[in-house]
Parts: C-alpha cells; structure tokens; sequence
C-alpha cells in the first residue's frame, strides 16, 4: 500500500485532468463550429503528442505528425557552401513576381497544399532574410524565408530566427539547394540577432528534409499531432 493519502492524491489529479480535457474539447468544439460557419471545408487541430485522445468524438482524424526543431546559436554560424550552378539572391535582388510562383510550384505536391498569392506571402518579411536559388539563366530553383521573433514566457533564447517555406521545385530536388538556403539563413538571422533558430517540419516526410535539418545542427523540441475534420457535420448538436 503507498502512504496515506496517495490515493485522494491520485484521484485528484485524475479529475483535474479530466477537467482540463473537458475545457480543451469545449474549445475545439467551438472552434469547429466557427470554422464551419465561416465557411470552411476543413479544420485541423493540434494536440501535443500522446494527446489526441477523444479525436473521434469531434469526427477529427488524425493525419500526421508536425515537429518543432530548435538550433541553439553557439559561435558564429559556418559560411555555406554553393551548391554549382546556382546563384543567390535575396528579395533585393529576385524579381518580385517570382516568390508566389517558385512557392506553389515548391509545394504543390505536399500535403493540404494551398496557394499563396505574392502579397500574402511576403508581406512583413525582411528582404535580406528572404532567399532564392536560381540557375544560371535566373530561373527560380529553390526559396527560403526566414523572420526575426520575440516570444514572451519562452525558454528559447531571444529573439529567435523562424525558418519557414523551405521549398525546392520538383526539377532542381536532391542536389543539396535546401541545405545551402538553410545554412545561408542560419547565417543571416544570427547576423540580424537571432540568439536561437526553429524551422517547423512534417514528420517524418519522404522527402529527406529531417536528415538535412539534423546535418545543420537542429534537433527535434517539440512534437505536436494533428487532427483534421470535413466540415459537413452538424457540430451544434454535440
């Protein structure tokens, strides 16, 4: 037997799980509906993983892992390495035009792909932290964008430099541009004041990109499981 009490103890904690589960799943549901009612033919939710308990009870499935990978900045980042028969640019220097288009056609074959127009894209992103491969005859190959963020109550150093759209077209794959966008922003956003690097990633994925991510220095933080739903139930009558 444990000591006295261990068990008011336990079954306390239990309720208060079952308590926080109960407000988290209100929340969902009213999520849900918002996003029915605005419209919407999909939602998705994010739980932590070992957390998607439940998911059948709102019609959510889950469809896939999304991982948080962090790199500390420890000394200055090393030069990258260019890949032959590339050049890079940044937004600077790339045409305007281009981004939207080298970012669909990058991501055209992912998973819940979704256009993006070019204002969305890249409104409020720093020019020089925005970066493009292209061929010799300046022909998009591949694009990196990254951004300088403060995050209040966040145990990674401050400010921290976000890696996002980290995309390669279909032709130009498996030789090596990523890594060399990857490294070249690394770079950039320590040089800009990032005391600490995160990238968001589906995982594990097809395309060898957690292995390249590894390579550069990142490690995997934070795993989250996604829930996704068809909107065509009627989420008022749960």
């Amino acid at each position: 037997r444990g000591p006295a009490g261990s068990g008011a103890r336990e079954g306390a904690g239990a309720r208060a799980a079952r308590d926080v589960a109960e407000r988290v799943g209100g929340l969902e549901r009213g999520g849900l509906a918002l996003a029915k009612a605005a419209g919407a033919a999909t939602a998705m939710v994010w739980r932590g993983r070992g957390h998607s308990d439940g998911l059948d009870r709102l019609d959510l499935e889950l469809v896939r892992p999304w991982w948080r990978m962090d790199k500390p900045f420890a000394g200055q980042s090393d030069a990258p390495s260019a890949v032959p028969g590339y050049r890079l640019h940044d937004a600077t220097s790339a045409p305007r035009d281009a981004w939207a288009a080298a970012h669909n056609r990058s991501f055209a074959d992912h998973w819940r792909f979704t256009p993006r127009d070019q204002d969305e894209l890249m409104a409020g992103r720093p020019a020089e932290l925005s970066l493009m491969a292209v061929t010799s005859s300046g022909a998009p190959a591949a694009l990196t964008l990254g951004q300088i963020e403060l995050y209040k109550a966040d145990p990674r150093p401050q400010p921290v430099g976000v890696i996002s759209s980290v995309g390669t077209l279909p032709e130009h794959r498996r030789r090596g541009l990523a890594s060399w966008l990857v490294a070249e922003e690394l770079l950039r956003l320590q040089g800009a004041g990032a005391r600490h690097a995160s990238l968001y990633v589906e995982g594990p994925n097809r395309t060898g990109a957690l292995d390249a991510y590894r390579m550069l220095g990142f490690t995997l933080a934070v795993e989250t499981e996604v829930g996704e739903a068809s909107l065509k139930c009627d989420y008022d009558s749960y």
